[in-house]
């Protein structure tokens, strides 16, 4: 290769396989870790409610029984697999006179998080999560955010609604972009288009000039998109910060 020639990409990573249990004289050897582990990935495909302990105990190898011997309940894996899900949720140092760069920083490493278990963010409506499935990342990272907005010059009211307002848009963009997306399902329900293919054919009477109009652009791709709501929350901050230091 010349020694001006740019260095070829590395390989994309192979995806993560799904852990199985270790196995001593032929059978398996459970943790509550694996447990944790195997109902969190069920949970990020398909949702909690997916999440049983038979359906555990075809995953793992083992039979129902033995999984009662390291849990009490599904309770209980509910609350290991959402304690696993935010102790994946790290966030690094955030500086409030670098608070721009920081905020991109909390963005992305959410944004990477929440795709690798998608389904998985609809604990909230699906399950009651107790005490003991709250991490301390679900304390410390909102505390760290609400620090670095503080720190820039936000008020405690402004912080708290660019706090609120950005988890909306992350929980949305994950479900309605990047999970249809990664999956090749856009087509279900193409929210980075402007008119899914099928959908006006289906309704041959509606008069449709400006969606059809839209639909001749080339639709934007989850990247452009995360690029757009990335500025939109920095915008939203710099106006905020502007209206504090106005005299009066």
């Amino acid at each position: 290769m010349p020694a001006d020639a740019d260095p070829e990409p590395a390989p994309a990573p192979a995806p993560a396989k799904r852990r199985r249990p270790a196995t001593r004289k032929g059978r398996p050897t459970l943790t509550r870790e694996l447990i944790a582990e195997a109902a969190l990935e069920i949970a990020g495909d398909e949702g909690f409610p997916a999440v049983t302990m038979r359906r555990l105990a075809e995953e793992l190898g083992v039979t129902v029984r033995a999984l009662y011997r390291y849990v009490d309940e599904r309770q209980e894996v509910v609350d290991l697999a959402a304690a696993l899900f935010l102790s994946r949720w790290e966030v690094p140092p955030l500086d409030p006179g670098r608070w721009r760069e920081g905020l991109r920083t909390y963005l992305e490493h959410q944004r990477a998080l929440y795709r690798r278990h998608p389904r998985a963010l609809l604990v909230s409506l699906d399950e009651r999560v107790s005490p003991a499935g709250v991490h301390p990342n679900r304390l410390r990272n909102p505390e760290a955010l609400l620090g670095l907005l503080r720190g820039a010059g936000l008020g405690v009211r402004d912080a708290l609604y660019v706090h609120s307002d950005l988890a909306t848009r992350m929980f949305a963009f994950t479900l309605l972009v990047d999970h249809p997306a990664d999956r090749g399902a856009a087509g279900d329900a193409d929210a980075t288009g402007a008119l899914p293919d099928g959908w006006a054919a289906a309704h041959p009477g509606l008069d449709l000039p400006r969606l059809t109009e839209a639909a001749g652009l080339p639709a934007p791709t989850p990247d452009e998109l995360f690029e757009e709501l990335a500025r939109s929350v920095l915008a939203d901050i710099t106006a905020r910060l502007e209206r504090a230091s106005e005299p009066g």
